[in-house]
């Protein structure tokens, strides 16, 4: 029952926000599970999560340049970080990983309120792609880079979270071809069976609460969110 819990949160969480089920589902579960497994076998009901929420925010207006460019780059991403998990321990690779989104959410944040002017430009979405598909094959948790930078590009949250899930999506599909590829598939029926409920209700449950969330409190709360979901993974690291 743990994992219906968990995963309820992470997706209630990620249908109010468009991104962070990762964070939970991995970190959390990773302390009762083979983490290969949560890993891999997450994927599989995330991809009926991913899809869910494009549904929900189908109303938004997809920048198919930008889409594009985060797609293009994850390929490669996602292919090193899923041989790396394949190969090495990652607990050090967390602590860089967990670093960088820290990090990625101050710069953020520094940009939202003017502190700095260093914007990210349309060039950028091949090297943010690249790395959240990185951070999502090695750690299954790749929305940080790709939220950031749409986050400084578009204004209209239900444009954001559906590029992000549609990026997320394509994410999930090369993931689990690449799982599969090197051999690292490891299932568990009932792990998936109670996941696959806590997504549905926390997607459900999330769904009323989203209509709350006007878009400048979406944008003003993406680096705090960030940065929090940052040093969660700090915290899984150390545990």
């Amino acid at each position: 029952m743990i994992a219906f819990f968990v995963v309820f949160f992470a997706w209630f969480f990620q249908s109010i926000t468009g991104f962070g089920a990762g964070i939970f589902i991995i970190g959390i579960l990773s302390l009762f599970y083979n983490p290969k497994m949560v890993i891999v076998s997450s994927a599989i009901f995330n991809l009926l999560g991913t899809l869910s929420l494009i549904y929900q925010n189908r109303k938004g207006r997809v920048e198919y340049a930008l889409l594009f460019q985060l797609i293009l780059g994850s390929i490669p991403g996602i292919y090193l970080g899923a041989y790396i998990l394949d190969r090495i321990g990652n607990r050090e690779l967390l602590f860089i990983v967990a670093t960088f989104i820290i990090l990625l959410g101050l710069y953020d944040l520094g940009v939202h309120k003017g502190w700095l002017r260093i914007r990210l430009g349309d060039h950028m979405g091949v090297p943010m792609g690249f790395l959240g598909g990185f951070f999502a094959g090695l750690v299954g948790m790749g929305g940080p880079p790709p939220l950031v930078f749409l986050a400084q590009r578009l204004k209209d949250p239900q444009s954001i979270k559906l590029m992000l899930n549609i990026y997320f999506t394509s994410n999930i599909l090369f993931r689990l071809s690449f799982y599969n590829y090197l051999d690292v598939v490891v299932l568990d029926m009932g792990f998936l069976f109670f996941g696959l409920m806590g997504l549905l209700l926390g997607l459900l449950l999330g769904n009323l609460f989203t209509e709350r969330l006007s878009a400048e409190r979406y944008r003003a709360s993406i680096p705090y969110m960030v940065i929090a979901l940052g040093f969660v993974l700090l915290v899984f690291e150390v545990i």
